[in-house]
């Protein structure tokens, strides 16, 4: 499918995706991350979380703010990985399983043990990442999910328009329902806010 190799040649220029050698590593990082908060971390935590001597752990990262790095490109793959499968329908996606996908990531962020330790004990933190470090990720992440919203404009499946712009604002609508969640239900809001905008005229969003 056209799309799917549009959408992996984007992955290919992304931070190198781990390799199952560091799961171990990246599985104690986010422990410590979860546990001490970035600024607190240090390679000695991640070396007494693995149960190993700091001169085994510097054999595979030179320092915490690369570990870090490598849990962000592990956990921005995965995601990346799940858009994947929207491309499964051959018909294209409707706003339904937009909504979805949304909510999820929403969920998946907001359940995130390092995600929710940075949000609510490290919040000075958040403006710098927003600003900086995820500024570009959300760039690509943008850049992937445009293929998979121009298929479903092209079937019909949701309303047509620009789709760069509209996987633009989709990003943006996870970020800041990351920062800033609903007071009531995530998904009846998400319907409420994003039917209008993805539907074509006289279709539900649900069909």
């Amino acid at each position: 499918m056209a799309e799917a190799e549009s959408v992996i040649a984007l992955l290919e220029r992304l931070p190198p995706r781990p390799g199952p050698s560091m799961a171990r590593l990246l599985d104690a990082t986010e422990r410590c991350l979860a546990r001490y908060g970035i600024r607190r971390t240090s390679m000695s935590d991640i070396a007494r979380e693995m149960h190993v001597a700091r001169t085994t752990l510097y054999r595979q990262v030179s320092s915490v703010e690369e570990a870090v790095a490598l849990v962000a490109s592990r956990q921005l793959h995965r995601f990346l990985d799940d858009l994947l499968s929207l491309l499964s329908s051959p018909g294209g996606v409707g706003p339904a399983a937009f909504i979805e996908a949304i909510a999820g990531a929403v969920r998946f962020a907001r359940s995130d043990p390092v995600c929710r330790r940075v949000l609510e004990d490290e919040p000075d933190l958040l403006g710098s990442l927003v600003a900086h470090d995820l500024r570009p990720h959300a760039t690509q992440v943008a850049n992937a999910l445009t293929p998979i919203v121009a298929a479903a404009m092209e079937a019909g499946a949701i309303r047509s328009g620009d789709p760069r712009l509209s996987a633009q604002w989709m990003v943006r609508v996870v970020a800041a329902l990351v920062a800033l969640p609903p007071e009531g239900d995530l998904e009846d809001m998400l319907h409420y806010a994003l039917e209008p905008v993805l539907s074509i005229p006289g279709v539900l969003a649900s069909s």
